[in-house]
């Protein structure tokens, strides 16, 4: 079977077909943004994604290189959708400027606004629509953000066409339902690709104005937007950034700077329509930001080997870690950069009793002294839980 190669710009690896040739017309208007070229394929180059065809019944074979998960046999749409979703992780595996968000990216007066992934919380959908209204989409499922000094979060487009998933609901409008329906595109019983005329091509650039994350109601609910407490925010970006390889301090640090930067909105709404003109009230005005200059953060590994040893008889903060306050909620990152951490109110008063080695014992007398009516042994059963938890989170030593 032939075997083709296709690198896509800034992949340093690439996707390989073998076989699958018949699929290149749908990677053609799927990533009609992101240039790429085709070339025969080079058995030393190791892949980020395969495609392997001839296996009967229009199936293909797909296995991705980037992510941990088995081999799928898919029909060509959902061949090349399961292809885009690896080069999403490959992307930031070759420029370790950027993280990727789980998230929606649509510019609005001039800036980014991002809509990190909320399970079914329609982002694809509302994207789609805003870029209907005349607001480019960046990208409807994941967000590059590199992030040069000042604090403001740069989004990256993708070049990769939005989907919606089908069928379309029926309580979408049916101006909205009709005019889906009737666009070109790859599709098959569960998706749709809208390969939309005039949109960003891959590595446009934009600031990232705000956050907004989505609340859909089934109840009719007016559309509306209110502000967010910043730990709300931080938890949601966290959550939705799946550059697993680097350091975490590094992405604590960046990710803080950013949400002291730009405003975290909730959209709470139930119709298509009221979201959109909603959203464009709220950011109707705002001057069109200029992209930041400076030097790009550039991010490290985590360094995973660590091995934490037991709970001592002397305990303090390690070197190397970081803490930010995010509103009244402390968040740390271990000096391996292996994770973050968020404390809740006693645990971020026991991590300031350790900046010095202290015994558990001093501890659990002062936390004795402050829960009077506390048993003494659930006291210490419980800060050794939370020292040995954070022992074992690289915190403490």
């Amino acid at each position: 079977m032939v075997k083709r190669d296709i690198f896509f710009q800034g992949v340093t690896a690439p996707l390989r077909l073998d076989g699958a040739g018949a699929i290149l017309p749908i990677v053609a208007e799927i990533a009609a943004a992101w240039p790429y070229r085709l070339v025969d394929a080079d058995l030393l180059a190791d892949p980020f994604f395969t495609i392997r065809g001839d296996l009967g019944q229009g199936k293909l074979l797909c296995e991705s290189h980037v992510e941990d998960r088995p081999a799928q046999l898919w029909d060509p749409v959902n061949a090349v959708c399961d292809a885009m979703a690896s080069l999403a992780v490959a992307l930031p595996l070759s420029d370790p400027h950027l993280i990727c968000l789980h998230a929606a990216g649509v510019e609005m007066a001039g800036q980014l606004v991002v809509f990190p992934n909320l399970r079914r919380a329609g982002k694809s959908t509302l994207s789609v629509a805003l870029a209907r209204a005349g607001h480019p989409i960046f990208s409807d499922d994941v967000v590059p953000l590199s992030f040069p000094s000042g604090g403001v979060a740069v989004g990256h487009a993708m070049g990769i066409a939005p989907r919606l998933r089908l069928p379309l609901p029926d309580t979408l409008p049916a101006d909205f339902r009709s005019w889906a329906e009737a666009m070109p595109g790859p599709r098959n019983r569960q998706y749709h690709y809208l390969p939309l005329p005039g949109q960003p091509a891959h590595g446009t650039r934009l600031p990232v104005g705000a956050f907004v994350l989505l609340d859909r109601r089934d109840a009719p609910t007016a559309a509306r937007l209110t502000a967010v407490p910043p730990d709300v925010a931080m938890d949601a970006l966290l959550h939705q950034n799946f550059t697993r390889d680097r350091h975490s301090g590094a992405v604590l640090e960046v990710v803080a700077a950013t949400l002291a930067a730009a405003p975290v909105w909730q959209l709470t709404y139930t119709d298509l329509d009221e979201a959109v003109k909603c959203l464009e009230a709220g950011f109707a005005g705002q001057a069109a930001a200029m992209l930041p200059g400076g030097q790009e953060w550039r991010f490290g590994p985590a360094v995973m080997e660590y091995r934490p040893g037991p709970v001592g008889t002397m305990l303090s903060q390690r070197e190397g870690c970081v803490e930010r306050w995010i509103g009244d909620v402390l968040y740390l990152a271990d000096p391996e950069g292996r994770a973050i951490q968020r404390m809740d109110p006693l645990a971020a008063a026991i991590w300031g009793m350790l900046e010095e080695p202290v015994p558990p014992e001093e501890l659990e007398e002062a936390l004795v002294e402050a829960f009077p009516d506390t048993p003494r042994v659930q006291i210490s059963a419980d800060i050794f839980a939370l020292l040995a938890g954070l022992v074992e989170a690289g915190l403490l030593g």
